[in-house]
C-alpha cells in the first residue's frame, strides 16, 4: 500500500522538510522561477529545466533531476498540465536539494543522463525505484514540494492582496 507523505503523521520527516525550506531561503517564494534561482544559489550552479524525451512521455516518469558538475538538469513531462508540471519540478527540486542523485565523480556526468534516449535498464531501475512513496527519499522530495507549493500559494495571495489594498488606496 502506498502511504501519502502527508499521513504518516511522520514528525521528524515534516521537520527535516521544513528545516530544508527554511535553510534554502523557500520562506516566501512566489515563482517557480524564484524556487529555482535559490536551488541554484544552493547548489553553485545553474538550473535547467527541459521536456522528457518523447520516448519517455508514457507512463509512470513525470520527472528526472541530472546533475552534472557544472548544472542541474530537471527533465518534466510535457502535456501533464501546468499544475502537475510545477508540482514535478518541485518534487526534482526536492531531490536536488535533499542530495537523492549523486554525480559520477569519475565521469563528471551523470549516470543517468548517459543512459539517455536508449533507456538502459539501469535507467527504467532508477526510475521505477522512484515511483513509490514508500522510499524515504520519494517521500522527502514529495512532501518537499508540496510544502513549496503551499508557500508559493500563499505567497501569490499576499501579493495580491497588495495589489487589490493598493487600487483601493488610489480609487479612495
Amino acid at each position: 500500500m502506498i502511504t501519502e507523505p502527508t499521513e504518516t503523521g511522520d514528525a521528524a520527516l515534516h521537520q527535516r522538510v521544513d528545516d530544508l525550506i527554511a535553510a534554502v531561503g523557500l520562506s516566501d517564494v512566489a515563482s517557480i522561477t524564484d524556487v529555482l534561482t535559490a536551488v541554484a544559489h544552493e547548489r553553485g550552479r545553474s538550473v535547467e529545466l527541459e521536456p522528457l524525451p518523447e520516448d519517455m512521455e508514457s507512463g509512470d516518469v513525470f520527472g528526472l533531476c541530472l546533475p552534472y558538475e557544472d548544472r542541474d538538469v530537471i527533465l518534466f513531462r510535457t502535456g501533464a498540465g501546468p499544475e502537475h508540471e510545477l508540482h514535478s519540478t518541485l518534487h526534482e527540486c526536492g531531490h536536488l536539494l535533499f542530495g537523492h542523485v549523486a554525480v559520477d565523480s569519475h565521469t563528471g556526468s551523470n549516470p543517468v543522463s548517459r543512459l539517455l534516449p536508449d533507456l538502459d535498464a539501469d535507467l527504467i531501475a532508477q526510475v521505477l525505484a522512484r515511483s513509490s512513496y514508500e522510499d524515504e527519499q520519494e517521500r522527502e522530495a514529495e512532501l518537499f514540494a508540496m510544502k513549496v507549493r503551499a508557500v508559493m500559494t500563499a505567497a501569490q495571495r499576499r501579493r495580491g492582496d497588495a495589489i487589490l489594498r493598493r487600487f483601493d488606496d488610489a480609487l479612495g
